[in-house]
Parts: structure tokens; C-alpha cells; sequence
């Protein structure tokens, strides 16, 4: 049977109200989701954000923990190498090479504490200047340099003070890096 055109009117009404309110309830659905969604990408990146900040503190804290004994074994190493370098001034080559190998075995010893001290920067500086100072104690004992010792100098004083500038830039190091 048909109804009357306000019968219709109100069945209308009613399947619109209905068909309003679904609608409505998805699309609050749907922005609830999408709220959702954005909360749980910004805590993501909030845990990351905290994550890089703890360990760049971790790695901050660690290095200052390591700068007293780093900067005392650098310092001691190159006050190891000075007292080479000042020990040729004005010496008899015997006496001088003598004294000059006990304080070649101090910079062994030194270079030993600022290979475990690190980093590889300034282990590697160590070592090229105490390279350094075998080849010039090899040099002297063999006659392949010429001269007095004070002469050649600064066969020790370069690498000594390339040795000073890694030390440097690696206690200046705040752990910055991730």
C-alpha cells in the first residue's frame, strides 16, 4: 500500500536522519583514526629524538670521564718528546746517544699509555713521531746524518707538534656525534 505523501515525507526524513548520522559517525571514525595515526608517528619520533639525545649524552659523559687520563698521558708524552729535542743542545755525540736512548725508551713507554688512551688520530701522531725518532737515532748511529744533532731537529719537532694539534682537537672533542 502507498502512503500518503506526508508518510513518504517522514520516511524520507528518517532514512536521511539515519543515513546523516552513519555518516556522521564514519567521518568521526575516520578523524579519530587519523588522530590516532598522527599521535602514534609523533611518539615514534619523540622515542628516536630521545634515543640520539641519550646517546650522544652517554657518549659526552664517557669522554669526559676519559679527558684527565687522555690529556695526562698526551701531556706526559710530549714531555717525553721536549726533553729529547732539548737534549741536543750541545752534547758529545757519545754522551749524547747514550742519553738520547734512554730517552728514546721513555717515549716507547709514553706512546704505549697514548696507544690504550686513543683515539686513532693521536695514537697514529704517537707513533709517527716515535718513528720519527728511531729513524733519527738510527741516522746518528750510522752516520747518515751529518753534523751536530741540534741541526736536525726538526726531523723531531714536526711530528712532535703534529703529535700536540691531534691531542689537542681530541680532548676538545664534546661528543656531538650520535
Amino acid at each position: 500500500m502507498i502512503g500518503t505523501a506526508s508518510e513518504n515525507a517522514g520516511v524520507d526524513a528518517g532514512v536521511a536522519a539515519v543515513a546523516g548520522a552513519a555518516i556522521g559517525g564514519v567521518l568521526t571514525g575516520l578523524t579519530a583514526i587519523g588522530t590516532g595515526l598522527f599521535g602514534l608517528k609523533t611518539t615514534f619520533i619523540q622515542l628516536e629524538s630521545t634515543r640520539i639525545e641519550a646517546a650522544r649524552q652517554r657518549r659526552f659523559e664517557s669522554l669526559t670521564e676519559r679527558r684527565g687520563p687522555r690529556s695526562q698521558a698526551y701531556s706526559d708524552f710530549i714531555t717525553a718528546g721536549q726533553e729529547l729535542i732539548d737534549s741536543l743542545y750541545g752534547r758529545e755525540l757519545q754522551d749524547f746517544l747514550s742519553q738520547f736512548e734512554a730517552l728514546q725508551a721513555n717515549i716507547r713507554k709514553r706512546r704505549s699509555i697514548v696507544a690504550i688512551a686513543g683515539p686513532e688520530e693521536v695514537v697514529t701522531a704517537a707513533g709517527r713521531f716515535a718513528d720519527e725518532v728511531r729513524d733519527f737515532r738510527n741516522g746518528l748511529a750510522h752516520g747518515a746524518l751529518r753534523g751536530h744533532p741540534f741541526n736536525h731537529k726538526y726531523k723531531l719537532e714536526a711530528p712532535l707538534d703534529a703529535f700536540a694539534k691531534a691531542a689537542r682537537t681530541a680532548l676538545e672533542d664534546e661528543g656531538d656525534q650520535a
